[in-house]
Formats: C-alpha cells, structure tokens, sequence
C-alpha cells in the first residue's frame, strides 16, 4: 500500500510539475517570432530539462504505483 501512495504522490507532482511550466511558457507571450508551439517557447526558455525530468519523475511514480497494487505480497 506504502508503494501505491508514493506513486501515485510521484505521479501527481510530476504531472503538476509539467503543467506548471507549460502554463509559466505561455503565460508572457503567446508569441514568439510568430510561433504558437509551447514546445518551442519551453525549448526558448531552456526548460526542456527540466520537463524531460519531470516526465521521468511521473513515469516513475505511475510504474511504482502499478507495482503496488499488483504486488502479491499481502
């Protein structure tokens, strides 16, 4: 049950995480130079680490999470 929880705690802060900075990209210019990739504007702000690592941190939690409910371990 331990395993369900952290996941699923991981998995929401890495979605939140990621929402976070979509929003912040957007939020000053739904512009630039005439593009309206969110992509591309996280790309402009060198972002994309740090969503590539709070993907990696979501991806975790839900693995984690589905490892905990189908452990037969009770």
């Amino acid at each position: 049950m331990k395993k369900v929880i952290l996941g699923s705690i991981m998995f929401l802060a890495g979605v939140i995480s990621i929402a976070m900075v979509l929003a912040g990209s957007m939020a000053n210019e739904w512009t630039i130079n005439g593009r309206f990739s969110a992509l591309w504007n996280i790309q402009q702000y060198g972002l994309m680490p740090g969503v590539y690592i709070f993907g990696g941190i979501a991806v975790i939690g839900l693995v984690l999470a589905i490892w905990g409910l189908l452990d037969k371990k009770n």
